[in-house]
């Protein structure tokens, strides 16, 4: 009984030894794992499974072949690898649910996927591992790894819609569990760049490189391989879209830092595998970039030297690493600018130029890309074409066409509308239409038969928006208009007429929303012609086409100030960003699943998916109403031409004028009907605007024929039965710099003396000032007159104009009338300072700037100057929240400045105007101090009287030529032009009068009331 007892004793003491040795040896296998000392942890693993009578057998296993899958990850064996994962799964089931199981069968989804080549399998794990961590670990990091990896494996698939809501959700998840995870967040929003760039979505990739690249410079890991790979996308997608100011900055902090990065033994060893001396990779890179920006800047020589840098990188290979790496592909790719900036027929140069793309041909078959050896085809026969070999074009063409790809893509999109092309040079119109309507049916997202171009619309395509693919519908559009032109086919007039639409939809999901450069310049004017032109062919009186026309003409226009005027007059608006974040959020994967239907014959569940996510955006949309109602009217792309009939008077004509390159046009809107005209060619114009300035600024007697001959051209055959209309002028280009008002009709009578004329910087901005006219408070006028040093001689003072800085004696005198008359606050000489002018923005409701301005080659050094040259520049006031209903800029050339490409005028009133200014007087000239204070005293006496602005204005004018018969001259009277919001800035009404009606009114209700009281009685 005793040797019994002393068993049972026993028995326990063993049995809990033996236990806490198991554990003691978990700890360390799992210790020398996190080391990745595998073969000794495998060993343990191995050591424990041997005791059969463990209940923790099924954990042992787990983690044994877990371990021998990530030994062979460590040695590149990813096949087996893969083998040994598999065999982790089965044991899932029976592992207790502590959070280190559960990791472990998180982690297991999620290695086994990095290690397969098939990606649809890769996908099914990623999305257990997603599934997995998202119910047991909602916070761990396999949460947001996973969805990174979907997203990824999608965009390998080339389901780029599906990718883009993965990534999406994984960058949530980031912010919400790692915030201060940078480079997660980096590699995130630079995998989420490409996946845009592949849907041909060129606003959406930019803004996520250049959001990497900040994550990653943000960073604090030694290895800047990452910040190199960004800088470069960054600065590739930049130049791409014309940014060449934010490429420059980027190549310039790149050159400053990469060879201190690059000698840290850190340097491209992140992630890096098995390859060796990855770091040649990122040198190639920096002189790709480098090599980009020397053409730009046509440095042709610095330009070959980081070619032959580039090659020598490539040189060094080994072979199978150079049919992996495109470096010296992309660098000969973009190289070849060099051959095609020379004469067409420099034949030296045409040899050249082809021998260097045959060598980038060969470069490129040895490649494992077959899409880089199908761009290589491409700029071959693109060179055989320019220099009219016609037959070696067609032999690269034929060749091109068997490189198989999974996928239709802009290379090849490309090679077949060149391929079109050469056809339609050799008077080939069938062929060439054959090879379009093939082309074009390979775009469409839906599987159907395209029996023409003349039906084709935008929503039929797979969203394609690059400047590729722009350029490509571009030509189209082109080829069957020069067909119309040849042929007089009303087919091809209808079709370029259509696909110019259609191309009109791709640019304003191209165009960024930001400020213009030259290259989307150049396509906002191409695409505007080719619409106006044909239109005009095929019916100059379609209203619905022509307002079509006239709303795509507007919401492609710059849109670079007008968000600087929408964000002040947005900070209103109550939405809290993370609504609108959200409500994007729900549209793209609406989207998605849109995507995923069209290559499902199940259909059923996705329909009630997106049953539910149309419930979801619409209870979003409501939320967002219930913040404020206008968020929407404050949307860059919501111009409609019936919101502007609706607003205009019966007696308002509203004349928006369009110059193209080769030819100038202008609509004609008024509250009943739009039309389009045709006017004269640009360059006719050019010259006629040029020659009128020169009379004006000289003073001659020929501005009569130049005034006469603009009014031919740019009004008559506008005002053929208009003549009492109120005009409403949006000029364009070299325009901006007329005054209408004096322009002569036939008769040689001013328009000033017929027409009450304003002026506006785009419709869209007049629809929005119109729905801020209010009411007026005439104890909130301030005026600033400065003092200047430069004393004028009694003789400059005869015929002083607001220039050079002259004291201005008229300009004062001026300041103080339309003060007293308002009542207003003066600051005068000493006092008209700049610090008060800007505390004066927000304090007053009317402004008036008896000054002088400076006009300078960058206009954003053009200014006001305020006394002791204190300076107000064109930048500090376009970034000024100024909610003023009027400023006069009694200055000269105040609404003159550079022309900005695609921009406008850059004029410090449209500065204002774009701040928040309601509406603004300013000067087309140097103005005259005297006459121009005549006239606007004049101006304001008639405001006093409850006179609109432009009436004012044209009275004022009126009063002038009727007191100064010797001083007709445009220059003296033509120079202040109103701009904006017209409406009076006091009520016309005689309270005096309105009072003694109401008090008869009121005297006579009494006596009646008075008389029926006495008859009831």
């Amino acid at each position: 009984m005793k040797k019994l007892c002393i068993l049972f004793l026993v028995v326990p003491v063993v049995f809990y030894g033996q236990n806490i040795v198991n554990q003691l040896l978990q700890k360390k296998a799992d210790s020398l794992t996190n080391i990745q000392k595998f073969d000794e942890s495998i060993r343990i693993w191995e050591q424990l499974l041997n005791n059969q009578n463990d209940k923790n057998s099924a954990l042992y296993s787990a983690n044994y072949f877990y371990c021998k899958a990530l030994n062979e990850v460590n040695k590149g064996n990813d096949e087996q690898a893969a083998l040994y994962f598999k065999q982790v799964i089965p044991f899932h089931s029976k592992l207790k649910p502590t959070p280190q199981n559960k990791k472990l069968i998180s982690n297991t989804y999620l290695e086994l996927s990095y290690c397969l080549d098939d990606w649809d399998e890769a996908l099914k794990y990623l999305k257990l591992c997603y599934d997995y961590t998202l119910k047991n670990l909602p916070v761990d990091a396999n949460l947001y790894l996973s969805l990174i990896d979907i997203g990824d494996v999608q965009r390998r698939m080339r389901n780029y819609e599906q990718s883009i809501v993965s990534l999406e959700k994984a960058l949530k998840s980031i912010y919400k569990l790692a915030p201060r995870e940078y480079e997660e967040l980096g590699y995130v929003h630079n995998l989420l760049a490409v996946s845009y760039s592949n849907l041909h979505f060129y606003n959406q990739s930019l803004h996520h490189y250049s959001k990497s690249l900040a994550l990653h410079i943000k960073s604090d890991r030694a290895d800047k391989a990452y910040v190199v790979n960004s800088a470069n996308n960054t600065i590739w997608e930049s130049l791409k879209y014309g940014d060449e100011t934010k490429a420059r900055e980027i190549l310039t902090y790149l050159n400053q830092n990469f060879y201190k990065w690059f000698k840290r033994k850190e340097f491209a060893t992140t992630d890096v595998g098995t390859l060796q001396n990855w770091n040649l990779h990122f040198r190639s890179l920096l002189y790709l970039s480098n090599l980009r920006m020397n053409l730009l800047d046509q440095k042709e020589t610095v330009a070959k030297k980081y070619l032959d840098s580039i090659d020598l990188v490539f040189l060094n290979y080994p072979d199978d690493r150079k049919k992996k790496d495109n470096t010296l592909l992309l660098s000969r790719y973009a190289y070849e600018e060099v051959y095609l900036s020379k004469a067409v027929d420099d034949a030296v140069n045409s040899k050249n130029h082809i021998e260097f793309n045959l060598k980038t041909l060969q470069i490129a078959r040895k490649s494992e890309s077959k899409h880089d050896e199908l761009v290589a085809c491409l700029k071959l026969a693109n060179s055989y074409a320019r220099y009219k070999k016609y037959k070696e074009a067609f032999a690269i063409i034929e060749e091109s066409k068997k490189i198989k790809e999974p996928f239709f893509n802009a290379s090849r999109f490309t090679i077949e509308v060149l391929e079109a092309t050469l056809h339609h040079n050799l008077n080939q119109d069938n062929e060439s239409k054959t090879i379009f309507l093939k082309s074009y049916q390979k775009l469409l997202a839906k599987q159907k038969t395209l029996k023409n171009l003349k039906s084709l619309k935008y929503a039929d395509f797979k969203k394609f928006n690059s400047d590729v693919f722009i350029r490509n519908v571009l030509n189209t559009a082109n080829i069957y208009y020069k067909s119309y032109e040849k042929n007089k086919s009303t087919d091809d007039l209808i079709t370029s007429n259509n696909l110019y639409f259609i191309v009109s939809d791709m640019f304003s999901e191209f165009y960024q929303k930001g400020k213009y450069n030259y290259r989307l310049n150049e396509f906002n004017k191409e695409i505007a012609s080719g619409l106006l032109q044909t239109q005009l062919l095929i019916n100059p009186n379609d209203i619905k086409k022509i307002k079509a026309i006239l709303n795509r003409i507007e919401n492609n226009s710059s849109q670079h100030l007008w968000n600087i005027f929408e964000s002040k007059n947005s900070q209103n608006l109550k939405v809290p960003p993370v609504l609108i974040e959200e409500y994007n959020q729900l549209v793209f994967e609406k989207n998605s699943l849109l995507e995923t239907k069209e290559s499902k014959v199940q259909k059923g569940d996705l329909d009630k998916s997106l049953l539910a996510i149309d419930r979801e955006i619409e209870q979003k949309r409501n939320v967002i109403n219930k913040f404020d109602p206008s968020y929407q009217q404050f949307k860059s792309n919501n111009f409609d031409v019936n919101e502007t009939q609706n607003q205009l008077k019966s007696n308002q004509l509203m004349i928006k004028y369009v110059v193209t390159d080769a030819k100038t046009f202008a609509f004609i809107i008024d509250k009943n009907a739009v039309g389009l005209t045709y006017l004269s060619t640009t360059q006719s114009l050019k010259l006629l605007v040029e020659q009128n300035l020169k009379s004006i600024r000289l003073i001659t007697n020929d501005y009569a024929e130049s005034a006469g001959n603009l009014h031919e051209k740019l009004l008559q055959p506008i005002l053929k039965n208009r003549l009492d209309a109120s005009l409403i002028i949006i000029p364009e280009d070299f325009l901006n710099r007329i005054s209408f008002e004096s322009l002569q009709d036939r008769n040689r009578k001013w328009v000033a003396e017929y027409h009450l004329v304003s002026y506006a910087y785009s419709i869209k901005l007049w629809n929005v000032l119109q729905k801020k006219m209010n009411g007026v408070d005439s104890n909130r006028f301030v005026s600033f007159a400065p003092n200047y040093s430069k004393i004028p001689t009694a003789n400059q003072s005869r015929g002083l104009r607001r220039g050079n800085l002259f004291d201005l004696i008229e300009a004062k005198n001026e300041a103080k009338a339309v003060s007293e008359l308002f009542e207003g606050e003066l600051f005068l000489n000493e006092k008209a300072t700049r610090a008060n002018f800007l505390q004066s923005t927000t304090l007053y409701n009317f402004h008036h700037l008896a000054m002088h301005s400076l006009m300078e080659n960058d206009y954003n050094q053009s200014s006001l100057v305020f006394t002791n040259n204190q300076k107000v520049f064109f930048n500090e006031l376009y970034q000024l929240n100024f909610p003023s209903k009027m400023v006069v800029l009694s200055a000269c050339n105040t609404g003159v400045g550079a022309h900005e490409s695609g921009e406008g005028i850059m004029s410090l009133s449209r500065a204002l105007t774009y701040a928040g200014v309601q509406s603004s007087v300013y000067s087309l000239w140097q103005v005259p101090d005297k006459e121009t204070s005549e006239i606007i005293v004049s101006f304001y006496k008639n405001l006093k009287e409850g006179q609109p602005k432009d009436k004012a204005l044209a009275n004022a004018k009126k009063q002038f030529l009727a007191n100064n018969p010797m001083k007709q001259h445009p220059f003296y009277w033509a120079g202040f032009v109103v701009n904006g919001d017209v409406s009076p800035v006091v009520s016309n009404i005689n309270w005096v009068v309105c009072l003694g009606i109401v008090l008869v009114i009121s005297l006579l209700i009494f006596l009646f009331r008075k008389k029926l009281l006495q008859f009831r009685q």
